[in-house]
């Protein structure tokens, strides 16, 4: 899977410096959809407590492949089964902050079956967690210009940005290409 981006909280803006080479990380992977619907809209999760928006997904488990997670993640958050179509992307994050090596993989995908309601934990019901089907270009300018209330959600937009941005130049590529 091609990486598009390595962060850190130097390379976004924020106080903390750059990766620590010589530190202790402790390694967390997870998966993420750029989820599309026979419209052609996108889903996206928008945290209205800490105003941004990101792409469903989470972390896999301990033995689960990425997948697996993937498709699990999507029925929860979003309420529904997809198929996963082709990769997008690798970005990894260096959270300094919490000594935290985030490395997310993220998928085209599309859905299968009708759309029903999520199974939200907690914390993602208290940030008030809402899914929105819009247009992936809408979804790309709304996330930047997000500006988000919580250090994580820095870096997730940067993430989710250089997903998006995959995505669309890639399918714009696709197209042009008449394939």
């Amino acid at each position: 899977m091609k990486l598009l981006a390595e962060l850190s909280d130097g390379s976004i803006g924020l106080d903390g410096g750059f990766e620590r080479l010589k530190s202790d990380y402790v390694l967390r992977k997870s998966a993420r959809a750029i989820l599309l619907d026979t419209s052609g809209n996108m889903a996206t999760q928008y945290l209205e407590k800490y105003t941004f928006h990101k792409l469903p997904g989470g972390g896999v488990d301990d033995g689960e492949s990425i997948e697996r997670a993937l498709r699990r993640e999507v029925l929860e958050e979003v309420g529904c089964d997809c198929r996963i179509l082709r990769p997008v992307g690798v970005v990894i994050e260096y959270r300094n902050k919490y000594s935290l090596l985030h490395i997310s993989y993220c998928y085209l995908a599309e859905v299968v079956g009708a759309v029903g309601q999520p199974k939200l934990e907690a914390e993602e019901i208290e940030e008030g967690q809402v899914t929105l089907w819009l247009d992936p270009i809408e979804v790309l300018e709304k996330m930047k210009t997000d500006v988000p209330g919580k250090y994580e959600g820095h870096f997730i937009l940067k993430r989710e940005v250089a997903f998006l941005e995959e995505f669309l130049r890639t399918r714009d590529q696709t197209t042009f290409l008449g394939a």
